[in-house]
């Protein structure tokens, strides 16, 4: 008798001990990332854009967390006409390791991931000189048709947070990702498509490939 009131009494609480012994986190981050392209075929490079993030670890270890992160960024390219901005959403697992010389109110992490990210680059409108029929050119307005792809994200960085009150805190990250992988016609030759009113349809060249970005963001964090 004396051993089921015991076992009772464990099975009861260990569903309170098991949640007494989860940590984590999960945060909300905002700010401005830019995208430094390669293997462009001349123009400029792309411009700085809005960024969103969302994360949330578990503590696999004290200072070792564990979890999953969702973002998306505008990336614009100045030289390509109006509107000529692509559409990134990246997302995937990541680490994180807490620095154990860093307490109380402050705490600080190394972290890294691995994820994918899918690209749209938005239709725009441009001005080309177009051949006449008498050997001259002639300028002709055409439209860039919107054009899709990928790339394996790895992100990797630091971040700090401060506790404001209970458990929330201000958190901030920097953060580099590097692209690796890219697939599709924004990256991949012969390119967007290019339409010219009553021409045949040709293509442009790629943009260049998202080998490298750098990105810093701050939001709000909620301590699990």
């Amino acid at each position: 008798m004396r051993f089921a009131w015991a076992f009772g009494a464990f099975a009861f609480a260990f569903p309170t001990v098991a949640a007494a012994q989860l940590h984590g986190d999960v945060s909300a981050q905002a700010g401005v990332m830019h995208r430094f392209m390669t293997d462009r075929a001349g123009g400029s490079d792309a411009g700085f854009g809005p960024v969103g993030q969302l994360t949330g670890h578990v503590a696999l270890l004290p200072l070792v967390h564990v979890g999953a992160y969702f973002g998306h960024d505008l990336s614009p390219i100045p030289d390509v006409g109006d509107g000529g901005v692509r559409d990134i959403t990246f997302g995937g697992l990541r680490a994180k390791v807490l620095l154990p010389w860093i307490r109380g109110r402050a705490h600080a992490w190394a972290f890294v991931g691995i994820g994918y990210a899918g690209v749209y680059s938005r239709s725009y409108h441009v001005t080309v000189n177009v051949p006449d029929d008498l050997g001259g050119k002639t300028a002709s307005a055409s439209r860039v048709e919107g054009a899709g792809g990928s790339f394996v994200d790895l992100p990797l960085g630091i971040g700090a947070s401060y506790k404001l009150y209970g458990a929330w805190e201000l958190t901030g990250e920097l953060a580099g990702r590097f692209g690796f992988g890219h697939t599709g016609s924004v990256y991949e030759a012969p390119g967007p498509q290019l339409t010219l009113a009553d021409k045949t349809s040709q293509n442009v060249s790629p943009a260049g490939l998202d080998r490298f970005a750098l990105g810093l963001t701050a939001g709000i964090l909620l301590r699990l």
